[in-house]
């Protein structure tokens, strides 16, 4: 659908539900690919809380969207699709219900595993949960109506998209409240493994990003006039600047801040931390901010659609 205010509501519960869930998967892969040599001391204790209000909030905002899509599906005004038999209608006979009651598996998975996460099993089997959970967001976007092979290829390549992006936008909050705990404590050698370790996942997020962000553009624009001159290329235009500052941050973080952290004057790594809060805090904004776009995109007509119109009229 078209983007008009009567969408507005589903479009904020979108954002939210992708936010919640990068914030939810990224703090699982953060604590288990990079915190657990520290699971004991004070700066990663807190981490754990992270990803329990990041899956409270993608159930409560998962519940909504549920609701929003039967009064969608049913064309009926919210107050009477909230019946019974609409929403076991959507949950029973449409992709969108299947794909919600393979999410609640995957939220009562994670639940176990959280509460148990200090055993290596639950901890495993929580990161291999989270990224199905991440993952399975594909099948509610452009990419699980797409036909045929190239059906394929993009839920593939949205799947893959969409993890890298909770590992890293999802991750840099575990990565701040870290810094954070390690600057108060002086605990720079804990700072300096987490950010060592964090950059190497970084690297990896982007480059799976970029080859699956380049799958999707050719599906969903197809062309340069479909990303110029359609509201849907415009808003990805805007996406991908946004992607670029991140990119410039990441630099500076990787290539000057993170060399002046393993300095052996205190005052240059406290200094240096500082800054890496910083530049962390305004690449999580501009990463929450992608995923509102995320979040408004899922409800547009991808512009390669657009564009056949436009040439057929």
């Amino acid at each position: 659908m078209e983007w008009s205010a009567a969408g507005a509501p589903l479009v904020a519960t979108r954002a939210v539900h992708f936010a919640a869930t990068a914030i939810t998967v990224g703090d699982v892969i953060f604590r288990t690919i990079i915190a657990a040599p520290l699971l004991h001391s004070g700066p990663t204790a807190s981490t754990l809380r992270v990803s329990w209000l990041g899956l409270v909030a993608s159930v409560i905002s998962g519940a909504i969207w549920l609701l929003l899509q039967a009064a969608s599906m049913s064309g009926l005004p919210l107050d009477e699709a909230l019946t019974a038999d609409v929403i076991s209608t959507v949950i029973n006979e449409t992709q969108f219900g299947t794909v919600t009651v393979v999410r609640a598996g995957l939220v009562i998975c994670l639940v176990a595993c959280l509460a148990c996460d200090r055993t290596l099993l639950a901890r495993w089997l929580g990161f291999v949960a989270a990224l199905a959970f991440a993952a399975s967001l594909a099948w509610t976007g452009h990419a699980g109506s797409t036909v045929g092979a190239e059906g394929y290829l993009h839920l593939v390549a949205d799947a893959l998209h969409l993890m890298a992006a909770a590992a890293w936008i999802g991750g840099l909050v575990s990565l701040i409240l870290l810094l954070w705990a390690a600057h108060r404590s002086k605990a720079i050698a804990a700072a300096r493994h987490a950010v060592r370790w964090f950059s190497i996942l970084g690297i990896i997020s982007v480059a799976v990003l970029l080859l699956t962000g380049a799958v999707n553009t050719v599906i969903l624009v197809g062309s340069p006039r479909g990303l110029i001159f359609t509201n849907y290329g415009q808003l990805l235009l805007v996406k991908l600047g946004l992607f670029a500052v991140m990119l410039a941050l990441a630099a500076v973080n990787r290539f000057r801040l993170t060399p002046e952290l393993a300095s052996s004057g205190n005052e240059q790594s406290s200094v240096a931390l500082r800054h890496l809060i910083r530049n962390s805090a305004i690449e999580t904004a501009c990463g929450l901010s992608i995923l509102a776009i995320v979040g408004l995109l899922g409800t547009l007509h991808p512009a390669i659609h657009l564009v056949h119109l436009t040439i057929s009229r």
